[in-house]
This record gives structure tokens, C-alpha cells and sequence, in this order.
């Protein structure tokens, strides 16, 4: 009697000691099939449509999608609507910008210009024709502190880099102070870019985390340092690029089918 009930004891113990085993390897599967899903999604958020994209660009000459052509003063425009992308530069007055003068006619005086451009950091399908007017000068001493502003849209896109081709006169501005706002009011400073060249070469941006998804993004150059009527800077083939953003419910479809698959794999061993 006392045998039986203590193999009856010791079978009793064995089924729930097989039991907390197979509750604890439950949860561990659990755990991992977790642990899983955020790798999934981890990587598929910096692998899925994690390539730059130009946002906004500006050569000053293709006006197939309708942007804006630069041309010499009195005809220089104050707005310049991209010529890719979507976004515009305002010289006007409006959104933070300095009202840069243009007089009615001939170029006396004038703050704004249109001279030859460069091929230099020219983006896919920007023109590369350097004969002509193809860039925008910022020109004139009495434009000193004066700024340009850049109104585009960030929604859905991360990290903008911005890079341009620019050159400067002996008298033109030496500095080129860029700073942002998602208001045109409030403004942070970002770069100073000093030692401007005097033949067109590109200038890159460190990368600007602060308009991040953005609807309304502001970007201002201010220039100083002319010290003549004529120094001026060139600006040409000006590129907004940035990451786009994976819709989250991309994410989850994409990670639920691949946890689904390894639910389905592990069922089948």
C-alpha cells in the first residue's frame, strides 16, 4: 500500500512538474516569436524605402513641370517655384524672406540677377546648359543680412541633405548663414558656410533632423560680407533630398506575414 501510493504521489508530481515545463517552454516560444517580430521590424523599417529622395530642386532653367526660369534684371523673379519636386523660394517679402530689390528697368542697383550656370551637382534630368542665364545671383552690398527662404513640405520624409553649386566675386557675400523653422516665424540656427569659392563648386549641408515630417518646412539663407554694388554669389542646382518614411501599417503587414511564417514553420515541427 505504501509502495502504490507513493508511485501514485510521484506520478502526480511528474505530470504537473510536466506541465510548468511545458507552460514555461510555451512562454519562451512566446518570448522569442516577440522578440522576433521587433527584429522584423526593425530591419524592414531601415531597409524599406530608406533611399533619398529628392524633395525639392531648383535649376533655375527646366520649366517642364512648372518651375520657374531665372532671367536677368529687371526680368529676375522674386518667387522661384521648383523646377522639380515641389516647393518655392521666396525673395518677395513673404514666409521670413528679405524683399530684395529689382528696379523697373536695366540692373542698377539690383539685388537679384540671372547668370551663367554649371553642370556642378546637377541632379537626374537638371539642365546642364551653362550658356545663357542659368543661375540666380545674389547681388549688391545693400543686400548684406538680407535673406532668401525656402518653403517646402517634409510630411513623410526624415533627414533632409541639402546641397547646391555656388560661387562668389571677389566683393560678393562671404558668408552664408542657413537656418530653419516649421513656422516662417521661429527660426534655429542650422550651418555657416565661410570660404565660398570663386568658381561653382558644391556645398553640402549637414543633415537637418529638425523639420522631420514637417508639413510646413522652412529653410532660410542669409548672406554678408559684399563689400561692392556688383559682388554677388551664384546659385544653381539647389537639391533637397531626404529618407521617406515607411507607412507604419506597411511595417506590420510586411512583419505579421513573416511572424506568421515562422508560427506556421514551428507548428509543422
Amino acid at each position: 500500500m505504501a509502495l502504490r501510493r507513493l508511485v501514485k504521489v510521484s506520478l502526480g508530481r511528474g505530470v504537473e512538474l510536466l506541465a510548468h515545463v511545458q507552460m514555461d517552454m510555451k512562454k519562451n516560444t512566446m518570448r522569442s516569436l516577440a522578440s522576433y517580430f521587433v527584429v522584423v521590424l526593425l530591419a524592414l523599417a531601415s531597409a524599406v524605402d530608406s533611399h533619398a529622395e529628392l524633395v525639392a530642386g531648383w535649376d533655375f532653367q527646366t520649366t517642364a513641370n512648372g518651375g520657374t526660369a531665372v532671367a536677368a534684371s529687371p526680368n529676375t523673379p522674386k518667387q522661384f517655384v521648383a523646377n522639380f519636386g515641389a516647393g518655392t523660394l521666396h525673395l518677395n517679402g513673404q514666409n521670413g524672406a528679405s524683399d530684395w530689390f529689382v528696379p523697373a528697368t536695366g540692373s542698377t542697383n539690383t539685388e537679384l540677377n540671372g547668370f551663367a550656370g554649371t553642370a556642378v551637382n546637377a541632379g537626374p534630368g537638371f539642365s546642364t546648359t551653362t550658356t545663357g542665364v542659368g543661375a540666380l545671383a545674389l547681388v549688391n552690398q545693400t543686400a548684406n543680412s538680407k535673406s532668401a527662404v525656402f518653403k517646402f513640405s517634409m510630411a513623410g520624409f526624415q533627414d533632409l541633405v541639402v546641397s547646391y553649386a555656388t560661387q562668389r566675386t571677389n566683393t560678393g557675400f562671404t558668408t552664408q548663414a542657413w537656418s530653419f523653422s516649421t513656422d516662417g516665424t521661429n527660426w534655429t540656427d542650422h550651418q555657416t558656410i565661410t570660404n565660398l569659392p570663386t568658381a561653382f563648386a558644391t556645398q553640402t549641408l549637414n543633415n537637418i533632423t529638425g523639420l522631420n515630417g514637417a508639413t510646413d518646412a522652412y529653410l532660410r539663407l542669409t548672406v554678408t560680407g559684399a563689400t561692392a554694388a556688383a559682388g554677388n554669389n551664384r546659385l544653381d542646382n539647389i537639391q533637397f533630398n531626404a529618407t521617406a518614411v515607411p507607412e507604419p501599417t506597411s511595417l506590420l503587414l510586411v512583419g505579421s506575414v513573416a511572424l506568421g511564417g515562422l508560427v506556421y514553420r514551428r507548428n509543422r515541427k
